[in-house]
């Protein structure tokens, strides 16, 4: 019995080491720090902006990356430090005029993509000037998506409900998307009535 057991065992290392070795790894996920942050920033009490008429002077209070406040104009040195760039990942590109773009990393996982100006090189974008960052599911599966995503507008993130946009941005997200500017940000959020809210978009006036 003994013999039959330590087989089995035996039989089950094998059939993992064969796995690892067929290229299958452990997806990465939000470190519990993160998560908590994540979601107490979540929990905030939304801003109340009569008739979602959004001006300048609201975004500062609602709209954070990660569990920072973010305005633009901004560097890639503002944000949370638990986002990242693989400067050698095959869909980064510099273009001749310094443009970046790449997958935006959030501890390990692809929460979407950013745009860098004045990026010198692929491995010197510190100082870059964010132009663009769209979250959203990138359907990877080496880099799957966080299980709650690094970016809250009022308190709305990506999944939150077509009822949560209208509560906390006091305009209807529709199949049209709900699209809020100010003098400095373009703030864009894509989905449906029935799937909520599946990518937001923001983007620098400036």
């Amino acid at each position: 019995m003994k013999l039959r057991k330590f087989g089995r065992i035996l039989l089950t290392v094998i059939m993992s080491l064969a796995l690892l070795s067929c290229g299958e790894k452990p997806k990465p996920e939000l470190s519990a720090e993160s998560y908590t942050e994540l979601n107490t920033i979540l929990k905030l009490p939304p801003v109340y902006v009569p008739g979602g008429n959004w001006t300048e002077a609201d975004i500062p209070a609602a709209l954070f990356l990660g569990a920072k406040p973010f305005t633009f104009p901004a560097t890639f040195t503002f944000v949370n430090s638990k986002f990242t760039i693989d400067p050698k990942a095959s869909d980064t590109q510099v273009t001749a005029e310094g443009v970046m773009t790449a997958t935006l990393l959030y501890d390990g996982c692809a929460c979407g993509t950013i745009t860098l100006y004045d990026c010198p090189s692929e491995t010197d974008y510190i100082s870059g000037k964010i132009h663009e960052i769209v979250f959203r599911d990138l359907g990877r599966s080496d880099l799957p998506a966080p299980s709650l995503f690094p970016v809250a507008f009022n308190g709305v993130t990506i999944g939150s409900s077509a009822e949560q946009v209208k509560d906390n941005l006091g305009i209807a997200l529709d199949a049209a998307g709900v699209e809020i500017q100010t003098s400095r940000h373009i703030i864009r959020l894509d989905g449906s009535l029935t799937g909520g809210v599946t990518k937001i978009t923001l983007t620098s006036v400036l």
